[in-house]
C-alpha cells in the first residue's frame, strides 16, 4: 500500500491522511494514549485492507506500539473515515459498544485531522468477537467435539489457548486459527488445531454449519451411500464442521493443511494444478445437495445494475459505456438452459483452493448457491483477469492457466455446459465483481483498471455473439480475450 494514495483523489473526497501510514506513524502518538498511560511510541502502521461504502471508508490497520519500558505490542484497529458532521455521533456510538480495553491506548480514538475514528481490536460495532478467554472457557466443556476423536483414554485438560486472526471483515465475520495445548493426568502433552469462523448473525453460523455437515452426505456415488448416509472416500477434500457455538455465532471447522493456490503459484506446476482445479470444480458440482439461495439471470442483471451505479458514482465518465454493456448483457441471454442447475461454490477462485502435496482441497463454503454450472467456471476465469491486472502473472500465463483449467473441467464434468453461458457470466462478473472491487476497495489506478475490466467484458460479449454453435467448453480458451 503506498503511503500517499493519489488515486483516492478521484474516488473519495475524504481526507487522505487516513491512508498515509507515514503521517499516522508520526501523529497517532498525540491521540492514542489514555490519561493514566505513560506515553509510548507508534513504531509501525500498516494498512491491511480498505473498503468504501456510501456512508464511510473503513480501513483495517495493524500497528506496533512501543511502551516507555521498551516492550512492544501488536494492536489491530478498524478505522472509520467519516464526514466531519457525523464524527461526534459515530464516536459516541462506538464508545457505548466498547467491551474490551487494549493494553495500550484508548479503545476508541478520535483523530479529527484525518476524519478518522479508530476502534481497537477485538472491539467491533456489530459483533462481540470471540477471544482466547472465551475459547478457553468454552472448549473446556466441549473438548471431545473439537478433538476429532484423537483424545482417547486419559483425562485431558486445557493448558493453554492461542488464537491467530486469519481474516477479518469488520461488522461481518472473523476467521481465526485456534491452537489448544492439552495435558493429561499422566503429564503427556498434545496440541489440537482447528478454525473458528464467527459471523455477525446466528442464522449465518447455523447455515454454514449445516451446509458443511450436509455436504458430506450429499455425494452421488452409490458405493459411498448406505441407508441414506455417506461412507468411504468423498471425491473432494474440504473442511469438516466439528461443532458450533450459537451464543456467539461461531462455527468450528477442521483445519486443512497446505497453502492456497494463489500464494503457491510461483513455485508449482501451474498447468497441472490448473487442470486439477478444473476437475475439482467438476466433482464439486456433482454433489447431491440443494440450498435456498440461487444464481439466476435476473439476479445477475440486478447485481450488474447495482455495480453500475457504484462505479458511475466514482467514475462518472463511464456512465454511457456501462449502460451499453448492461443492455448488451440483457439482450444476450438466448443460451438459457432452465433445467441445468447444480450446486455452486459461489466464489470459486485460486485463494479458495488449497494445495497440499499433490492434493487439492476446497475452502470457504460461505457462498453456496444453486444455479447454472457456468457461473463457477466464469468466476474462476474472471478472477484470473483480475489477478493479471494486479500483475500477479502475465497475459501468457493467464491464458495458459485458463486453458488447462477449462480442459480439466471438461474432462471431469458430466454436464453439457455451453461456452456461451460461460462467456455471459464472465462478462457479468467482470463488471459486478472485479470492476466494482476496484472502486469499493479503493485500488490504485482505479479508473484505468475499471476500464480494463470493461474492455474485457465488451470483448467477451462480442465473442459470444460470433461464436460457432458447435464450440465445446474446453476449446473456449482459444477465443478468450
Amino acid at each position: 500500500m503506498s503511503q500517499n494514495v493519489k488515486s483516492h483523489e478521484k474516488t473519495s473526497q475524504l481526507p487522505l491522511l487516513a491512508f498515509n501510514t507515514t503521517w499516522l506513524k508520526e501523529n497517532l502518538t498525540s491521540y492514542l494514549w489514555r490519561e493514566h498511560d505513560s506515553p509510548g511510541e507508534v513504531a509501525e502502521v500498516e494498512i491491511l485492507h480498505l473498503w468504501e461504502s456510501a456512508k464511510r471508508v473503513t480501513v483495517l490497520y495493524r500497528t506496533e506500539l512501543k511502551a516507555q519500558d521498551g516492550r512492544t505490542f501488536q494492536q489491530g484497529y478498524v478505522g472509520y473515515v467519516v464526514p466531519e458532521q457525523h464524527m461526534a455521533d459515530e464516536h459516541k456510538s462506538m464508545v457505548k459498544k466498547v467491551w474490551s480495553q487494549p493494553l495500550l491506548g484508548h479503545a476508541v480514538t478520535l483523530v479529527p485531522e484525518a476524519s478518522l475514528i479508530l476502534l481497537a481490536h477485538p472491539n467491533d460495532r456489530k459483533m462481540r468477537l470471540f477471544t482466547e478467554a472465551d475459547l478457553k472457557a468454552w472448549v473446556s466443556h466441549h473438548l471431545r467435539k473439537l478433538s476429532q476423536r484423537f483424545l482417547v483414554g486419559s483425562r485431558w485438560t486445557v493448558d493453554e489457548v492461542k488464537m491467530e486472526t486469519l481474516r477479518y471483515v469488520p461488522d461481518r465475520r472473523c476467521t481465526t486459527l485456534c491452537r489448544i495445548s492439552l495435558r493429561n493426568d499422566q503429564g503427556q502433552a498434545k496440541e489440537i488445531r482447528f478454525i473458528a469462523k464467527q459471523f455477525n448473525d446466528e442464522k449465518k453460523a447455523k447455515s454454514q454449519f449445516r451446509s458443511l455437515r450436509s455436504l458430506h452426505r450429499g455425494w452421488l456415488e452409490p458405493s459411498n451411500r448406505k441407508n441414506g448416509r455417506t461412507h468411504g472416500i468423498i471425491p473432494i477434500r474440504f473442511p469438516r464442521a466439528l461443532t458450533w457455538y450459537p451464543a456467539q455465532a461461531v462455527v468450528f471447522i477442521e483445519e486443512m493443511p497446505g497453502i492456497n493456490l494463489k500464494e503457491a503459484l510461483p513455485g508449482i506446476d501451474a498447468e497441472r494444478f490448473m487442470s486439477l482445479a478444473g476437475q475439482l470444480l467438476a466433482n464439486f458440482q456433482k454433489v447431491q445437495k440443494r440450498v435456498r439461495k440461487k444464481i439466476t439471470i435476473k439476479n445477475e442483471l440486478a447485481e450488474v445494475r447495482e455495480a453500475v451505479s457504484i462505479i458511475v458514482e466514482k467514475v462518472p465518465q463511464l456512465r454511457g459505456r456501462l449502460r451499453r454493456l448492461y443492455k448488451q448483457l440483457k439482450a444476450a441471454t438466448n443460451w438459457q438452459e432452465k433445467n441445468l442447475v447444480t450446486l455452486l461454490h459461489g466464489t470459486y477462485r485460486l485463494n479458495h483452493i488449497l494445495i497440499h502435496g499433490d492434493d487439492l482441497a476446497l475452502l470457504d463454503m460461505d457462498s453456496l448457491r444453486m444455479g447454472h454450472p457456468a457461473y463457477d467456471v466464469a468466476n474462476f476465469l474472471s478472477s484470473l483477469f483480475y489477478l493479471e491486472a494486479q500483475q500477479r502473472f502475465t497475459d501468457v500465463q493467464r491464458r495458459t492457466m485458463a486453458r488447462h483449467f477449462l480442459e480439466g473441467y471438461a474432462s471431469a464434468t458430466t454436464l453439457n455446459v455451453a461456452p456461451a453461458a460461460a462467456l455471459w457470466f464472465l462478462a457479468s462478473l467482470l463488471i459486478n465483481k472485479q470492476a466494482k472491487k476496484y472502486v469499493s476497495h479503493l485500488h490504485d489506478d482505479c479508473e484505468d483498471k475499471v476500464e480494463r475490466m470493461l474492455a474485457i467484458a465488451e470483448r467477451t460479449l462480442d465473442i459470444g455473439m460470433q461464436m460457432p454453435a458447435n464450440m465445446t467448453l474446453d476449446a473456449l480458451s482459444k477465443v478468450l480475450p
